[in-house]
Protein backbone atom coordinates (compact mmCIF):
# COMPACT_ATOMS: atom_id res chain seq x y z
CA UNK A 1 0.00 0.00 0.00
CA UNK A 2 1.71 3.49 -0.90
CA UNK A 3 1.84 5.82 1.85
CA UNK A 4 2.66 9.59 1.86
CA UNK A 5 5.98 10.31 3.40
CA UNK A 6 5.78 13.16 6.53
CA UNK A 7 8.02 15.81 7.78
CA UNK A 8 7.14 18.82 10.39
CA UNK A 9 9.64 20.86 11.12
CA UNK A 10 10.12 24.30 13.10
CA UNK A 11 12.81 26.21 13.04
CA UNK A 12 14.49 24.42 15.99
CA UNK A 13 13.54 21.04 15.42
CA UNK A 14 12.45 17.92 13.69
CA UNK A 15 8.66 17.31 15.45
CA UNK A 16 7.95 14.49 13.23
CA UNK A 17 9.06 12.22 9.84
CA UNK A 18 7.51 9.29 8.86
CA UNK A 19 5.25 7.29 6.53
CA UNK A 20 1.38 8.03 7.05
CA UNK A 21 -1.92 6.83 5.28
CA UNK A 22 -3.94 10.43 5.91
CA UNK A 23 -3.31 13.62 6.89
CA UNK A 24 -5.46 16.96 7.94
CA UNK A 25 -3.72 19.77 8.06
CA UNK A 26 -5.33 23.56 9.68
CA UNK A 27 -4.62 25.72 6.51
CA UNK A 28 -5.18 29.46 7.08
CA UNK A 29 -8.93 29.54 5.99
CA UNK A 30 -9.80 26.15 7.19
CA UNK A 31 -8.81 21.91 7.25
CA UNK A 32 -7.18 19.80 4.40
CA UNK A 33 -7.42 16.50 3.73
CA UNK A 34 -3.96 14.94 1.79
CA UNK A 35 -4.12 11.44 0.58
CA UNK A 36 -1.82 9.45 -1.44
CA UNK A 37 -1.35 11.01 -4.76
CA UNK A 38 -2.64 14.46 -3.66
CA UNK A 39 -2.20 17.22 -6.72
CA UNK A 40 0.93 19.40 -5.87
CA UNK A 41 -0.17 22.32 -3.64
CA UNK A 42 1.30 24.94 -1.26
CA UNK A 43 -0.66 26.58 1.29
CA UNK A 44 -0.32 28.87 3.82
CA UNK A 45 -1.10 27.18 7.25
CA UNK A 46 -3.01 28.74 10.25
CA UNK A 47 -3.59 28.42 14.17
CA UNK A 48 -4.69 24.79 15.12
CA UNK A 49 -4.41 21.10 14.75
CA UNK A 50 -2.92 18.40 12.79
CA UNK A 51 -3.91 15.02 12.64
CA UNK A 52 -1.91 12.27 10.71
CA UNK A 53 -3.27 8.99 10.57
CA UNK A 54 -1.66 5.65 9.53
CA UNK A 55 -3.45 1.74 9.71
CA UNK A 56 -4.10 2.18 13.69
CA UNK A 57 -3.26 5.53 15.35
CA UNK A 58 -3.42 8.92 14.96
CA UNK A 59 -1.07 11.69 15.78
CA UNK A 60 -1.95 15.09 16.99
CA UNK A 61 -0.32 18.32 16.73
CA UNK A 62 -0.85 21.71 17.27
CA UNK A 63 0.47 24.24 14.55
CA UNK A 64 0.50 28.06 14.64
CA UNK A 65 1.63 29.47 11.23
CA UNK A 66 3.99 28.40 8.34
CA UNK A 67 3.44 26.24 5.19
CA UNK A 68 2.32 22.76 4.03
CA UNK A 69 3.71 21.95 0.42
CA UNK A 70 2.48 18.26 -1.14
CA UNK A 71 4.12 16.89 -3.92
CA UNK A 72 5.18 13.33 -5.00
CA UNK A 73 3.34 12.04 -2.23
CA UNK A 74 5.58 13.63 -0.04
CA UNK A 75 3.99 16.01 2.77
CA UNK A 76 6.52 19.25 4.60
CA UNK A 77 4.85 20.91 6.63
CA UNK A 78 7.08 24.32 7.82
CA UNK A 79 6.03 25.40 11.24
CA UNK A 80 6.17 28.59 12.39
CA UNK A 81 6.01 26.87 15.76
CA UNK A 82 4.60 23.57 16.32
CA UNK A 83 3.99 20.99 19.14
CA UNK A 84 3.38 17.29 20.11
CA UNK A 85 0.13 16.48 21.69
CA UNK A 86 2.04 15.07 24.40
CA UNK A 87 4.32 18.21 25.03
CA UNK A 88 0.96 20.25 25.86
CA UNK A 89 -0.36 20.81 29.36
CA UNK A 90 -4.36 20.82 29.76
CA UNK A 91 -4.41 21.96 32.81
CA UNK A 92 -1.72 24.80 32.58
CA UNK A 93 -3.48 25.69 29.29
CA UNK A 94 -6.95 26.18 30.73
CA UNK A 95 -5.65 27.98 33.40
CA UNK A 96 -3.57 30.48 31.15
CA UNK A 97 -7.20 30.99 29.44
CA UNK A 98 -8.70 31.88 32.21
CA UNK A 99 -6.48 34.52 33.14
CA UNK A 100 -6.51 35.86 29.95
CA UNK A 101 -9.97 36.17 30.08
CA UNK A 102 -10.15 37.58 33.22
CA UNK A 103 -7.17 40.30 31.88
CA UNK A 104 -9.23 41.14 28.76
CA UNK A 105 -12.24 41.97 30.72
CA UNK A 106 -11.25 43.79 33.27
CA UNK A 107 -8.53 46.29 31.78
CA UNK A 108 -8.27 45.78 27.80
CA UNK A 109 -10.71 48.38 25.86
CA UNK A 110 -12.27 46.65 22.79
CA UNK A 111 -10.03 47.17 19.99
CA UNK A 112 -7.52 48.27 21.22
CA UNK A 113 -3.74 46.90 19.90
CA UNK A 114 -3.56 44.98 23.14
CA UNK A 115 -7.01 43.74 23.00
CA UNK A 116 -6.36 42.05 19.17
CA UNK A 117 -2.51 40.93 20.32
CA UNK A 118 -5.04 39.35 23.69
CA UNK A 119 -7.60 38.08 21.11
CA UNK A 120 -4.48 36.29 19.15
CA UNK A 121 -3.52 34.67 21.99
CA UNK A 122 -6.86 33.41 23.41
CA UNK A 123 -6.95 31.60 19.87
CA UNK A 124 -3.53 30.24 19.87
CA UNK A 125 -4.69 28.70 23.90
CA UNK A 126 -8.03 27.18 22.33
CA UNK A 127 -6.22 25.66 19.81
CA UNK A 128 -4.16 23.70 22.13
CA UNK A 129 -6.08 23.27 24.49
CA UNK A 130 -8.54 21.71 21.71
CA UNK A 131 -5.16 18.82 21.26
CA UNK A 132 -4.34 18.58 24.77
CA UNK A 133 -8.14 17.24 25.23
CA UNK A 134 -7.39 14.46 22.24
Amino acid sequence: MKKLTCSILTPDRYLFEGEIQFAVVQAYNGEMGFLVDHAPLISELGIGEIRLRDQKTTEYFIVEGGVVEIRGNKLIILAERAAKKSELDKKDLEEKLKTLLDQKQREIKAFSSEWVKLQDEERRLKARIKVASR
